[in-house]
């Protein structure tokens, strides 16, 4: 019987001011380290109100375009920072 190697690897942390968090892998990093978890909880509860009122098909295209629109704005700006 062989024994099974664990991989081991260096953590991630975040560190504010005082405080250090742990990351888990390098897009919690870059959420943590520039403070968007509060941007991307109001886009997640944006979008989970828009496709709330999604009775139609035509309703549908009419928020995925919106949707689309914002995501693409997002990478703009991703990649004018070079997040990605």
């Amino acid at each position: 019987m062989t024994k099974k190697k664990t991989k081991h690897t260096n953590p991630l942390y975040v560190v504010k001011g005082k405080d250090v968090e742990a990351a888990f892998g390098w897009f919690d990093l870059v959420i943590k380290k520039l403070n968007l978890g509060p941007i991307i909880q109001i886009l997640q509860t944006l979008m989970a109100e828009m496709l709330k009122s999604v009775q139609t098909y035509s309703m549908f295209e009419a928020v995925k375009k919106m949707i689309d629109e914002v995501m693409e704005k997002l990478m703009g700006l991703v990649q004018k920072f070079g997040l990605a």
